[in-house]
Order: structure tokens, then sequence, then C-alpha cells
């Protein structure tokens, strides 16, 4: 079939050929120089094909046919290849997309958090400023109260003063026991009047500074890094005003003062007597926190494994817990938008 392919054309073309020529003679004396020019062109070109083709060999048209053959198959992989792209293209779009619209949830999220949480500390800063106006009417009736004792007192040494005037006279050097019974009962009443259930007689006793005094000290030293004074002054809060309404606080910081200076067995100790005698205290999923942070710093991971897991599992919705799971390795489930 391929050695009969140049002939085959070139008698495909004779009719041509022919009929072109006859179209020629029967136009005879109708057809113009230019006609001519252009017919004469066209049978240079149709001679022009045919000797090319007639110079080609076989074997030169079977490696144009597969030359040609190998450009289709390169241009259907080219279109096969950028098919292939745009739908890459297309997938990532969409990933895009879809990172996009979650990037925009968590921000609408932190937001409604953010103003949340906005709400809430002006809400307790009101509640706060309640309680110190409270506070500041409670003193002022207090010390109202302590001018008044203070008033009453020389009053009281007066009457006494009187009373004794009155007993002068002709009997007054004769004291009989029911004159000593009536003045030793008066005296205790004008003075339970005026120093209350205290004792009459003795020094008086030097009054204790006031635990919240105490306390705010110690707590002042550890923020100011004087994790050894901290120590001394809030032990004094729990030794000397034992359950007092600063108990627990006192019992964490003197657990974080440890914890600070990198005293990990003392701090797991301290964090421990604070869990055991104040459990419900609000510092108590600090004081797991930390305590379990202890155990991993003594490189004991087994049961600091563990006392982070209780905190997981008794305050799940804490930002200790939150912490804890990234510490052990457990992902955090979001928070639904409310």
């Amino acid at each position: 079939m391929i050695f009969k392919r140049p002939i085959n054309i070139y008698f495909n073309l004779r009719p041509l050929f022919f009929i072109l020529l006859s179209s020629l003679i029967l136009s005879g004396c109708v057809a113009t120089t230019d006609d001519m020019g252009r017919m004469q062109w066209h049978i240079n070109e149709l001679r022009t094909e045919i000797k090319n083709i007639k110079e080609k060999t076989p074997e030169q048209l079977q490696l144009q046919r597969e030359k040609l053959d190998k450009d289709i198959r390169e241009i259907q992989k080219a279109q096969e290849s950028a098919t292939k792209s745009v739908s890459d293209l297309l997938l990532q779009l969409q990933s895009l997309t879809s990172e996009f619209r979650t990037l925009t949830g968590r921000f609408e999220e932190a937001r409604y958090y953010s103003e949340k949480n906005s709400a809430e500390m002006k809400a307790e800063r009101e509640e706060l400023t309640s309680k110190l106006r409270d506070m500041e009417t409670a003193l002022d009736d207090l010390k109202k109260k302590m001018s008044q004792l203070e008033t009453a007192e020389p009053s009281a040494k007066q009457d006494e003063a009187k009373q004794e005037e009155g007993l002068k006279g002709p009997d007054a050097g004769k004291t009989t026991e029911a004159d000593t019974a009536s003045g030793e009962g008066k005296a205790a009443e004008d003075i339970s009047a005026t120093q209350g259930p205290e004792k009459a007689e003795g020094p008086a006793e030097t009054p204790k500074p006031d635990v919240k005094d105490i306390y705010m000290t110690g707590y002042q030293a550890f923020k100011d890094g004087k994790t050894g004074e901290a120590r001394e002054k809030l032990a004094s809060v729990l030794k000397d005003y034992p359950d007092n309404e600063y108990a627990d606080n006192a019992r964490f910081w003197i657990a974080e003062s440890y914890f600070k200076d990198g005293n990990y067995e003392d701090a797991i100790l301290a964090y421990e007597e604070l869990l055991k005698k104040n459990p419900r205290s609000a510092k108590v999923p600090d004081a797991l926190l930390k305590q379990g942070l202890s155990f991993y710093s003594l490189k004991d991971e087994k049961t600091g494994k563990i006392i982070l897991e209780k905190l997981i599992q008794d305050y799940p919705d804490s930002d200790q817990a939150a912490a804890a799971k990234k510490k052990i390795g457990k992902p955090a489930p979001s928070k639904k938008k409310k």
C-alpha cells in the first residue's frame, strides 16, 4: 500500500489537469492574459507537488507519518496535562475557599468570646465597686461606734467620782458590806459598759494586725520575686489566723513560690495540702495543673499525666484543662458558638 500511494496520487491528479486544460481550450479567445498566467501558475504548482511526491521514498513517507503520529500523541498528552492542571487548580481553589470559611468562623467565634468576656469583666468590676462601697459604709459605721465608746468612757469616770464624793460625810470612814458590794457592782457595770467583755484589770493586749494586711504583704513579696519572704508572711497567715478567708490563696502562693524557685518536690507537697484542706477553692484547677507540671519537671511523666487527666475530667471546660490537653498531646475540642 505504501508503494502504490504516489502512483495513486498521480493518477488522481491527472483528470484535474486535463479538465483545466480542456477548460482553457474551450474558453479559447475568451481567456485573457491574466487568466492564462494564473492557469500556468496552478499547473506549475501541481507539477511541483507531483514531483515532490514522486521523489519521496516509501521510507520517507513512513517516517513523515510516524512523525505526524508522534506530534498528535504529544498534543494529546499536553491536552491531558492541561486538563489535569485545571482540575488541580479547581481543587486547590475549593480547599482555599473551605479554609477561608473556617478562618472566618474562628474569627467570628473569637470576637464573640472577646465581647462576652468584656461584658463579664464589666459586670464583675461593677460588683466589686458595689462591695467596696458597702465596705466603706461599714467602716464609717465602725468608726462612729468607736467614737461613741471613747466619749462614753470619760462620762463613766465622772459618774464614779461623783458617787465617791457623795459617800463622804459623818459615815465616810465606815464602809458596810452592803456598800462595798454595791460599789463593786457599780464599778463592774461601769467597766462592762465602757470596755465590754474585756477584763477590768491587767495590761491591755496588743491587737493583732489584720490578716488581710499580712496576706497582701506576702503576695506582694511574691510578685516582687522575694519568694522566701513571701513564704514566711503567707505561712504566718496560716499559723496565726487558722480558717481565715485567705487560707486557700496563701497555700497556693506558697506552692507557687516553691515552683518558681524550681523546688518541685516541696511545690508538689504544698499543692497537695491545698487540694486536701481546700478542695472547693477556685485555685484547685491551677494547683492540679502546676502539680502535674512539677512531676513532668522531675521526669515522672506517668504521675504527671495521671494528675493532668484528672484535671481534664473534673474541670473539662477550664483554661487549665486546655493547657493540660496540650501538654499530654490530646486535641482540645472546639467550643461551639452559642
